[in-house]
């Protein structure tokens, strides 16, 4: 379990003060002689530095009577007899009790307990104290994310972890994000971490901007601790599966001691980051005339007229999209017997109408000690989650379609034609008729027994489930153009996911004298199974039925159902030493075997080992006469981890597809090779090398982490082009090699810590990111994407043309590379110099990866009140605007951004804008589209407030907080885009920083309330 902060004691006590609320004992002692009772009050205080605590349990002595103390210290308790016995408790303090012997003011103070100021952390199967890990291992705690409008667990990782760069894809409910660790190791593979939910390794393909994310189904709320794993010494005990770096997610446990029920609530509303300048209906048909008028064409619109104008964006985006979510949970414990059980509900509307989800989850976490060397417990969550999705290509229509076009037409229909009498799809009617439905069910849980066979040695083993059952219904509507043309079009999926897992350690902790030594050692074996079925119709009668009857589709354009089982299965083994001496000299050797079924026959185990060693230098004498540092630690690691995500489960097979030929008169079904197999395939290697400094000034107020790294990612699992007289154009292969190299620096400080306190946190990450190796190839040039693999150049590297302004004359246009051109169009450079303008021009024109990132963090409470306030930042990055390449294209035949009002024309020659023409000359990828992506944003702000316990006692409640809280509120950027934070195909490792109609981002606002029982 992750426990309380490892800081001196001064921080953890402030920490304390702040972040704990502490169990509430309802007054229920004996009543039955009045006489006899009496009034108690004081105040209790710190013996460290004298200041209050607020939060500390005072009970009266074998009874149920109790209360704590308010944000002053100070409490009054009335209890039975003026003999009574106080006991006075609060956590990271020794347990004091006092005899009244008649006194009715008793002041308390109390010490600090230094067993409970180590900090333990969470590692993979196992715990440790922070002063013992030899790793690069960052922490999250509950209360950093407490209250926050958390859709997914991901985002909680966002600008508080050094290292680790967060992308949310889109503002859509439920969509999926981009993580990356000390950035991205592979091409063809996944670049996301692994998520382990207490124990359990769990599924977290994020897909392109509009999938969902698997994360919706945990319940931020259940959260006790993230840790990020991201050096070898951290992730090798994952092997396989560790080399885009772990993320461990523990959930809260129940506790010994008196029951005690809290309630969470908060509602608020979103509003998107930003929209659109568009052209009005006047506009844009003076626009359409000009570009018509260019290319020889008739005048389209009457000038004289002033048309009416749609504005499509306030149609179909909600004003304020309402927020909600309320969780209530139980914890207590007794007899041996731990537990925690919690309900939570969410729902989210989007800013774009129709677009929903809804989430209820459940978790039931239990621990039994059987007897004093035999414990058994369990984890387990379900849930429940229910998506409307908004279709993809109505964000794109809503800034595209013409502003003279009206949403429905006199009869009521909705306008599927546009002046030209061309067919298009009315964004509003796709909101109304469309359907996107996604619900699925999912269960994450795990049984385990752990007993001590002898004192120090422990063996443990565990069963986990992670089964998810999925349905998807989509519908396209006869009211919408591309519907009315097929009748309507129903299509359903279903799909389920089973995957079990054994693990099965042992564990040896012994002490000798100045030799500590921690032995792991174990087997696991897990296998996942996946089944879909898919089937699909058109040609409905009418639009009433819509998925719920495929049968009433037309017979004649039946179309044949779809199915897919699939599944994997891995075994391991796993070892681990940590020794220790004197308490400073450090050493960590892990060691895991992975065989994996996704692999050749002549591959099928890896072996990923790494060692790590640190030197508590706070240890020594020498440096503890210094009297400067309070903590000082020197750590080095490398090691070996892999990737096995992202491929597929059968990349090194021979496989099959059906498909259609032509048999006489007939059309029949046979199958035919789909992919050839490599038998030789094997995982990603990933070599890690570390280092890392940790300092601690004046007690502990100010701490500094400080680590440099180099990886490299060899045997790249790579999709390659092969001679087609193989009867294939691809095949996977390991070849290549990316490196990442950089350095995380974070730092920490309790600023003031009297009445007024100030702590603050800040981190910043450099990396860069390199492909060193393409099997050969200097480059890859991606036939569908604006973007190039290129050895010394980074993942993300967008390739096009370079513009050198705009063709002033005819002059210009006939001494060019361009004789076609005209003036008013873009000029671009011929830098092969052979005067023609080809492929052979194109250029690196920006690069999507950042210079540095990081996060800013800001806690200040005075009394009751706290405000935090985190910041967060990203800078040196470019985006492909891709929306310009449409809201910018200037033919008259959509809608455009008010930039294009500044457009070439010969009275307007001074400007970066293209001229009007109905047939785009230049619809190439050029530098244009690449703008800087680098912003500051006010992440999170936060204002609580804490109602002292006196005032609640007549109620029954034992604390009650209060806050209002924003998120996303300003952004400070260049980007002439909707939001810099985009990534509108998610995790895809080629075409990163790409912003193409993606679901508008948000600021959100919410309001909410704390109360524990």
């Amino acid at each position: 379990m992750h426990a309380f902060i490892n800081q001196p004691k001064m921080k953890y006590m402030k920490i304390v003060k702040r972040c704990w609320v502490s169990l509430v004992l309802l007054c229920l002692g004996s009543m039955q002689v009045l006489a006899q009772e009496a009034r108690i009050s004081g105040r209790v205080i710190s013996a460290e530095d004298k200041g209050s605590l607020v939060g500390v349990t005072i009970q009266e002595k074998n009874t149920m009577n109790g209360t704590i103390t308010d944000i002053d210290g100070n409490y009054t308790l009335t209890v039975a007899s003026e003999e009574a016995v106080l006991v006075f408790s609060y956590i990271g303090f020794l347990a004091q009790e006092v005899s009244l012997n008649g006194r009715s003011q008793v002041n308390v103070t109390l010490q600090v307990d230094m067993s409970e100021l180590e900090e333990v952390v969470v590692v993979g199967y196992g715990t440790q104290d922070k002063k013992d890990v030899t790793g690069a291992i960052s922490s999250i705690r509950t209360e950093e994310i407490q209250n926050l409008p958390l859709r997914s667990v991901d985002q909680a990782l966002q600008g508080r972890s050094a290292g680790v760069f967060f992308v949310q894809s889109s503002g859509m409910p439920g969509a999926g994000s981009s993580v990356r660790i000390r950035g991205g190791n592979s091409i063809n593979g996944s670049n996301e971490p692994l998520y382990v939910v207490d124990g359990v390794p769990i599924s977290s393909g994020q897909g392109d901007a509009n999938s969902l994310n698997p994360l919706n189904t945990i319940n931020p709320n259940d959260i006790q601790s993230i840790e990020v794993l991201k050096d070898a010494s951290a992730t090798s005990i994952y092997g396989s599966r560790g080399g885009n770096g772990v993320v461990l997610i523990t959930t809260k446990r129940g506790k010994s001691g008196e029951g005690r029920i809290s309630f969470n609530a908060y509602h608020g509303f979103q509003k998107e980051t930003n929209r659109y300048d568009l052209l009005n209906a006047k506009q844009f048909e003076t626009l359409a005339n000009e570009a018509s008028l260019a290319d020889g064409g008739p005048l389209l619109y009457d000038p004289s007229l002033n048309p009416v104008s749609t504005g499509w964006q306030d149609a179909m985006l909600r004003d304020l999209a309402p927020m909600t979510n309320y969780n209530v949970s139980a914890t207590g414990g007794d007899n041996g017997t731990n537990y925690l059980i919690s309900f939570d509900y969410f729902n989210q509307e989007g800013v774009i109408k129709t677009s929903d989800l809804e989430r209820y989850s459940f978790r039931l976490n239990l621990d039994k000690e059987v007897k004093q060397n035999l414990k058994v417990g369990n984890s387990l969550t379900a849930s429940y989650v229910k998506t409307n999705r908004a279709n993809s290509g109505s964000i794109f229509s809503m800034l595209t379609t013409a502003p003279n076009l009206p949403i429905k037409q006199p009869d009521g229909s909705y306008t599927q034609y546009n002046n030209q009498g061309i067919g298009f799809n009315n964004p509003i009617a796709l909101l109304d008729g469309y359907q996107n439905l996604n619900k699925t069910f999912r269960t994450i849980g795990n049984a385990f027994a752990s007993w001590e066979i002898i004192e120090g040695l422990t063996a443990r083993t565990s069963w986990g489930l992670d089964a998810s059952f999925n349905k998807n219904d989509t519908y396209m509507p006869q009211s919408v153009f591309s519907g009315s043309q097929v009748g309507g079009d129903a299509s359903v999926f279903t799909a389920q996911t089973y995957t079990w897992l054994n693990e099965n350690t042992i564990n040896y902790k012994k002490t000798l004298g100045e030799h500590s030594l921690d032995l792991l050692g174990g087997f696991t074996q897990q296998s996942s199974r996946y089944e879909s079925l898919g089937a699909s119709a058109q040609g409905f009668l009418n639009d009433v039925t819509g998925t719920y009857d495929l049968g009433l589709g037309n017979p004649d354009a039946a179309q044949l159902p779809s199915s897919l089982v699939a599944n994997w299965v891995i075994h391991s083994y796993i070892a681990r030493i940590n020794y220790g001496f004197k308490d400073r000299y450090l050493l960590t050797l892990t060691g895991r075997a992975d065989g994996s079924s996704r692999f050749g026959a002549n591959n099928r185990f890896g072996y990923f080992p790494s060692a790590a060693i640190a030197w508590r230098a706070i240890e020594e004498s020498f440096i503890q006469d210094l009297n400067v540092f309070t903590d000082l630690k020197f750590r080095a690691s490398y090691g070996i981890t892999g990737n096995q995500d992202g491929i597929g489960n059968y990349p090194s097979l021979d496989l099959w597809d059906g498909t259609k030929y032509v048999f006489g008169d007939r059309i029949v079904t046979g199958i035919t090779p789909s992919q050839v197999g490599n038998r030789n395939l094997k995982w990603e290697r990933t070599t890690q090398a570390d280092v890392g400094l940790e300092m601690g000034f004046f007690k502990n107020r100010l701490t500094f982490v400080a680590d440099a790294y180099y990886k490299k990612t060899n045997d790249l699992l790579l999709r390659v082009t092969i001679p087609t007289t193989s009867g294939f154009s691809s095949g996977m292969k390991n070849i290549g090699a990316v490196e990442n190299k950089g350095v995380e620096f974070s730092a920490n400080g309790v600023i003031l810590d009297r009445g007024f306190k100030w702590t603050s946190g800040f981190n910043i990450t450099f990396n860069e990111n390199k492909i060193t190796s393409l099997g050969g190839e200097d480059e890859i040039i991606p036939a569908s994407s604006p973007t190039v693999l290129r050895i010394n150049q980074s993942l993300g590297t967008f390739y096009g043309y370079v513009s050198d302004g705009l063709f002033q004359s005819t002059e210009e246009v006939a001494a060019s590379a361009q004789p076609s051109a005209k003036p008013g169009d873009v000029r671009f450079v011929d830098f092969d110099e052979n005067g023609v303008i080809n492929e052979n021009d194109r250029q690196i024109i920006g690069n999507a990866q950042p210079q540095f990132f990081g996060g800013f963090n800001n806690t200040f409470s005075y009394k009751g009140f706290d405000l935090s306030v985190l910041l967060q930042y990203v800078y040196g990055n470019d985006l492909y605007n891709l929306n310009l390449r449409t809201l910018e294209n200037l033919t008259g035949n959509q809608n455009q951004r008010t930039t294009v009002l500044n457009r070439w024309t010969a009275e307007n020659t001074d400007t970066d804008v293209p001229r009007a023409t109905a047939t785009k000359p230049t619809d190439v990828s050029y530098d244009r589209y690449v703008e800087d992506g680098s912003y500051l944003r006010v992440k999170n702000i936060q204002l609580a407030y804490t109602i002292p316990s006196g005032a609640l006692d007549k109620l029954g409640v034992s604390v009650m907080r209060v806050y209002v809280n924003a998120q996303n509120l300003f952004t400070f950027t260049d980007y002439t885009g909707l939001d810099p934070e985009v990534s509108r195909y998610g995790s895809d490792n080629i075409s990163q920083g790409f912003d193409s109609g993606a679901y508008p981002n948000t600021k959100v606002f919410t309001a909410g309330f704390n109360l524990s029982f």
